[in-house]
Formats: C-alpha cells, sequence, structure tokens
C-alpha cells in the first residue's frame, strides 16, 4: 500500500514537472519575442530548441545507464 502512494507520488510530480518545464519553455519564447528584433528571433528559438534537444538525450542517457547497470547488492552477497 505505501509503495503504490509512492509512486503514484513520483508519477504526480513528474508531471507537475513536465507541466513546469513546458510553462518555462513557453516562457522563454515570449521573452525571446519581445526583447529579440524579429530579424534574430529565429535564431535564438533555434539555439533555445537545440538547448533543449541536447539536454532531454543527457537526461534520457542517464536514465537509461542507470536502468541497465547491475545492481551492486545482488551481485556481490559479501559471503567469501
Amino acid at each position: 500500500m505505501l509503495e503504490t502512494v509512492r509512486k503514484a507520488l513520483i508519477v504526480l510530480t513528474i508531471v507537475v514537472l513536465a507541466i513546469a518545464v513546458f510553462g518555462v519553455y513557453l516562457s522563454l519564447n515570449a521573452i525571446i519575442d519581445t526583447f529579440i528584433g524579429y530579424k534574430y528571433a529565429p535564431i535564438y528559438k533555434a539555439l533555445m530548441n537545440l538547448a533543449v534537444v541536447i539536454l532531454a538525450i543527457y537526461v534520457l542517457k542517464l536514465l537509461l545507464e542507470h536502468e541497465h547497470r547491475p545492481n551492486d547488492s545482488e551481485s556481490s552477497s559479501g559471503e567469501e
């Protein structure tokens, strides 16, 4: 029961985090539109999108490496 509540809270936290990240992304686009000249706005938006893609790939890489890493407690029993 406690584990189910923990997993539900983790999922809820991830959803809230995703919404917040999306909000920051939209706000950054609005800031670029407001303060950057119309000639240069596409360049800044492209750089921001590239940074988001690189960050997403990095996070996915970390998550996938962590998932496939063998558990140290299972591999060594401590009895020799």
